[in-house]
């Protein structure tokens, strides 16, 4: 088996590994974690499917290359991520899975957020946990050398500090809050999107500044929440000591109005998000080359660590 080929088997074995923790804020539950929403199925998913699916943006690996398509899925299956178990799933999230958001209720918006930085935690010790697995096979077979530095060693401690980071960040500015009912540590700046079809919902958290990973970074969660047939809600968070920071990353989006808000939000979006989804009919009506660039340039920010160019063909909205 050439190189190449032996590259490929690993990436799909190594897919196939899950990581099922269930994240609770003290991180000792032995329950095995089930698949919750990081978006709201019932009520925001609901709200933008067709024939019950929407549209995401997927990784695949094409002839060795890594390439990014919208591709439809079920509605049940979207933005799915195993972190919770049942119980603390239901118990945690009960405030905002069973009342109307409302953007003045601090519980709601700091759970909504939490819930945004518990998928990426999920995302990063998944990540950690499969690049780990490569890294063991691999000096099983004895491909790398096992008390000495590779690339798979140092791919895989990377991303080992990277999840390491995440939970400190959360540890930090929301587990301990949350044990004392501190919501208030969270801010938030919110504006609705009023008159029009909503098209799109996410939920996503990225950093805001350069730190290395397993530095202390500032972060924001982003979330755009469908919530009528004529309205959504879009929330940034941050915890309140990285105020500025977060609030000078995110200006591009709230010192504008209008189409040009939502121009500034959709270049966000393909540029740091990689959890939103979008309505099937919305998806089909745009061109073949709008749909390719913000594929490529999705691939880009993901895969390259490029950012994204401004333009008017990544407008999402």
């Amino acid at each position: 088996m050439g190189e190449g080929q032996s590259n490929i088997s690993d990436f799909f074995e190594t897919m196939k590994v899950r990581f099922e923790k269930c994240l609770d804020p003290t991180l000792s539950c032995n329950e095995k974690a089930i698949n919750a929403h990081s978006v709201q199925n019932a009520t925001s998913l609901g709200l933008i499917a067709e024939d019950n699916h929407v549209y995401e943006l997927r990784m695949r690996v094409k002839n060795g290359s890594p390439e990014c398509l919208f591709e439809k899925v079920g509605r049940n299956q979207a933005s799915t991520f195993p972190g919770f178990c049942s119980r603390h799933d239901t118990e945690i999230f009960k405030p905002i899975d069973t009342k109307p958001l409302s953007l003045d209720d601090a519980e709601q918006l700091f759970l909504i957020a939490y819930r945004s930085l518990t998928r990426e935690l999920h995302t990063v010790m998944e990540a950690a946990m499969r690049l780990q697995t490569t890294l063991e096979r691999q000096i099983a077979e004895g491909l790398v050398p096992k008390d000495k530095p590779s690339p798979a060693m140092t791919e895989a401690t990377a991303h080992m500090i990277k999840a390491w980071g995440v939970w400190k960040h959360r540890l930090e500015f929301y587990d301990r809050p949350f044990a004392k009912s501190r919501f208030g540590d969270v801010l938030h700046s919110t504006f609705v999107i009023e008159g029009r079809k909503p098209v799109l919902a996410s939920s996503s958290f990225f950093s805001v500044d350069d730190k290395a990973w397993g530095k202390r970074f500032a972060a924001v969660t982003l979330n755009v929440i469908p919530t009528s047939t004529t309205e959504a809600a879009v929330i940034v968070s941050y915890p309140k000591e990285q105020s500025g920071k977060a609030r000078r990353y995110v200006a591009p989006i709230f010192l504008k109005n209008g189409d040009a808000r939502l121009s500034a939000l959709s270049h966000m979006l393909v540029d740091r998000a990689e959890n939103f989804f979008v309505s099937p009919q919305h998806v089909e009506g745009w061109t073949a080359e709008k749909r390719k660039a913000i594929e490529e340039a999705f691939v880009g920010t993901v895969i390259r660590g490029e950012p994204a160019t401004s333009s008017s063909d990544l407008m999402l909205f």
